[in-house]
């Protein structure tokens, strides 16, 4: 996907390519912003106001846009692609694509040290290479006098500044504030401030020296840095850069380095394709403002042989689609099903009973036996040879995260300066491996260890994260054994199968399904996908048979049974005043990259799968 910046400044001329991403990542990691590296600059995504109307194709998904409009309003009215020219593909002239800005404002040369910002113009220029590499556009120190190269083509490129500052309250994001910060214990103002930022090496924070060359004035970044380093900085100003505004806000900034994981966190909703039933009335409610006005039956039958979309109408009779259209109209119109609240719950009822009768090209499941050995733990494995998974952002948060399909949280930012009207979608075909766990076995073994401190404190610390990012408490009865023993067996197998299926393990997704307190589920739908049309190769559904599956599960289980961080691994518990929501669990034994977990690497502890305490919390023993 072509990332376009253009015209809203002095020295850049019409909008052209300066940079590409995949449309899956504008859901997940270079979404409406966030700040994204470019090989010689930084930018941020500008909001839905600024994105083109034209060349945006709409995705069809009516239960994804229910859930987007639970969340955003009523005046959402599609799910659409990123905008895209296919006829353009990669020329560097077009003027399609997602459209962003330079962020941070400040950069750094990195010959003579000079720190400035880029407006105004004039101290540093945009040097783009029109035609031949517009993807290495860059910024260069125009009146760098150590450089002796005589065109700015030749030029080394600047580095953007590598702090900036963030508001958690709110999510607004801007620049350091470095005339400020270095001239605030100046006796007399500084006219000029032309600043110089000096690294040295350390492993104890940023030792960054920005220094004056006017009134010789300097300061450590250092200073900001930390829990209190908020009382060396201005109060938050409100900045939105991705939607180019100001608003009130007074909050404390935290300072921020570029390119911090928790810079931007997305907020998305995602749902699966499910078939829709076949049945003649259900083709005619689907299709009921075509109907709804057909004057006789004879003109029906011209309609359903003329129209594509009524093609599937053919095979039946003329009496029998005739007879549905008159049902409805003596009902006033057909009475749209009440949507599921829920889009896991139908997802769950389809593949915990997969029929022939519900598949079609974008959805075929079918059970298979399940490895011998595991009659306790599994109920049925089904392979899922063809799936689409539709994925919607919905809005942003940054530092810190949003919890599990929350698409509400309090610190949330918005993708566009007023209601949205859309929202940014994108699709994928794949496969997946659903395993279902033994019901009666999870809900006795979740009753028995409710009360175990290691779960307790599990549920203190989630308390804990919530009161220090001012979140809703939890809601009550969450089912934290139920949640946390199915996400450890997801991580376990997912490790395994990302070792032999032929795919990276962050292109492996994983989906929970816990259900609800009155119709408990329990779950997990390995899946991987790709935005080609033809979905992926069947390397992963491969590894669903029993033969495979029991040796992976093997090695799991027997994986889980130790850690190389071991025994500081296995006895973590979370403490006061820690809220971390994990326990047994780490970088070396389950943790997953962060586009393949739900929870961004929450509810973890190995010592639920497997006996690692010695007191009756492991569910297999």
């Amino acid at each position: 996907m072509k990332l376009t910046a253009g015209a809203s400044r002095a020295g850049w001329r019409d909008p052209s390519r300066i940079g590409q991403v995949r449309p899956s990542h504008l859901m997940t990691t270079a979404g409406v912003g966030s700040v994204v590296d470019l090989p010689t600059m930084s930018v941020i995504v500008r909001s839905l106001d600024a994105w083109p109307p034209e060349r945006q194709e709409t995705i069809e998904e009516p239960r994804l846009l229910s859930e987007v409009q639970r969340a955003v309003g009523r005046q959402v009215r599609a799910l659409r692609k990123a905008p895209w020219d296919p006829s353009e593909t990669d020329d560097p002239y077009t003027r399609v694509g997602v459209p962003v800005t330079p962020f941070p404002g400040w950069v750094r040369c990195p010959r003579c040290y000079r720190l400035g910002p880029l407006d105004p113009p004039g101290q540093f220029e945009l040097v783009h290479r029109y035609g031949r590499r517009p993807d290495l556009a860059k910024w260069v120190h125009a009146q760098c006098q150590k450089q002796t190269a005589k065109r700015d083509v030749n030029k080394r490129a600047c580095v953007p500044a590598r702090f900036i500052v963030a508001c958690e309250r709110a999510g607004h994001l801007d620049d350091f504030p470095y005339v400020e910060f270095v001239h605030a214990n100046s006796t007399q103002p500084c006219g000029g401030a032309k600043l110089t930022m000096m690294d040295s090496a350390s492993t104890l924070g940023p030792q960054v020296t920005v220094k004056c060359a006017e009134c010789g004035a300097s300061r450590s970044i250092q200073e900001a840095a930390g829990k209190d380093g908020w009382e060396k900085l201005p109060v938050c100003r409100g900045r939105h850069p991705h939607q180019q505004r100001f608003e009130a806000c007074g909050a404390n900034l935290r300072l921020m380095v570029l390119g911090a994981s928790n810079l931007w966190f997305s907020v998305t909703a995602s749902a699966l394709h499910l078939p829709q039933s076949e049945s003649i009335e259900d083709q005619v409610r689907a299709h009921w403002e075509i109907f709804e006005e057909v004057p006789s039956q004879k003109f029906l039958q011209r309609m359903i042989d003329g129209m594509n979309e009524l093609r599937t109408l053919r095979v039946a009779s003329a009496d029998e689609v005739w007879a549905a259209v008159e049902k409805f109209r003596a009902t006033g119109g057909p009475q749209e099903p009440e949507a599921s609240r829920d889009l896991l719950e139908d997802e769950w009822r389809l593949l915990a009973k997969p029929t022939t009768e519900r598949q079609d090209a974008d959805f075929r499941a079918v059970p298979t036996p399940s490895p011998e050995g595991y009659d306790r733990l599994l109920e049925q494995v089904v392979q899922v040879t063809r799936l689409r998974e539709v994925q919607a952002l919905v809005a942003f948060t940054r530092i810190s995260a949003p919890d599990r399909r929350d698409l509400t949280p309090g610190n949330r930012v918005s993708l566009s300066q007023g209601p949205a009207h859309w929202v940014p979608a994108a699709e994928q075909r794949g496969e997946g491996i659903f395993l279902q766990l033994r019901e009666e076995a999870v809900a006795d073994w979740a009753a028995k260890v409710a009360d175990h401190p290691r779960l307790v404190a599990l549920r203190q610390a989630h308390q804990r994260w919530c009161d220090n990012r001012a979140q809703p408490p939890p809601p009550p009865g969450f089912p934290v054994p139920r949640f946390v023993l199915l996400h450890t067996f997801s991580h376990l197998l997912m490790r395994q199968v990302a070792l032999e299926c032929g795919y990276s393990s962050s292109s492996i997704r994983e989906r929970l399904y816990i259900g609800n307190p009155s119709q408990p589920a329990a779950g997990v739908l390995l899946s991987t996908a790709a935005s080609d049309s033809e979905g992926t190769l069947g390397g992963l559904v491969a590894l669903g048979s029993a033969r495979y599956l029991k040796r992976l599960l093997d090695q799991a289980l027997e994986d889980a049974a130790g850690c190389s961080s071991d025994p500081l691994c296995a006895e973590h518990v979370p403490e006061y005043p820690s809220d971390t929501l994990h326990a047994a669990a780490c970088h070396a034994c389950l943790f997953a990259s962060e586009t393949s977990c739900e929870t961004n690497n929450r509810w973890l502890d190995r010592a639920c799968l497997v006996d690692l305490t010695g007191d009756d919390l492991a569910f297999l023993t």
